[in-house]
């Protein structure tokens, strides 16, 4: 008996403590990734409002739109070899116009072109249609952006805790655990 009480004199280890729970409405996977570095959500959130919000807040429309700009970064970066291969500006890449690009470009950039011209061109014609670029763009975007990114933009917004329909940082650190201090 005596142990235990020497034991509960003992100081013990600094431990996240959490100002607020986590919003209901956040997902387990998420919350557990928020949770597990809250420092790392916190940045995410700041860049999320700093770079897409108003007055230091962010809608969810502004999310939506963040998550889109992502996107079309991701179909523009894997469309824009076959944009500079197409010399008539028609949308359709042919075989010479293909042909005239890759006999420019390093032997790096070559292979890279072809490699993709092989991956998107799905009816094997040497050609690219409209659709197969779209398919093609469409492809980059699924390997380049993660389910759970997005999700843990979205849950963002879930922090809007005063229901004014934007999430600010200030509600956004007020609920997140606090980091033990470090010696």
């Amino acid at each position: 008996m005596r142990a235990l009480f020497l034991l509960s004199l003992l100081p013990l280890p600094a431990v996240a403590q959490q100002v607020a729970p986590l919003p209901a409405t956040l997902s387990p996977d998420v919350a557990e990734v928020i949770l597990a570095r809250p420092d790392r959500f916190a940045d995410l959130a700041a860049d999320l409002i700093h770079g897409h919000g108003r007055g230091g807040a962010i809608t969810p429309d502004a999310i939506e739109t963040a998550i889109a700009l992502d996107r079309a970064f991701f179909r523009t970066r894997a469309l824009r070899p076959f944009h500079e291969s197409d010399l008539d500006a028609n949308g359709t890449l042919t075989t010479p116009e293909i042909t005239a690009r890759a006999a420019v470009l390093s032997p790096p950039a070559r292979a890279r072109l072809m490699r993709d011209l092989a991956a998107a061109d799905t009816d094997a014609d040497g050609a690219l249609s409209p659709a197969e670029l779209a398919t093609h763009a469409e492809a980059a975007v699924a390997r380049a952006s993660r389910p759970l990114d997005e999700a843990l933009l979205r849950a963002v917004a879930a922090f809007d805790t005063d229901a004014d329909g934007q999430a600010s940082l200030a509600e956004i650190t007020r609920a997140l655990p606090t980091a033990p201090p470090t010696d």
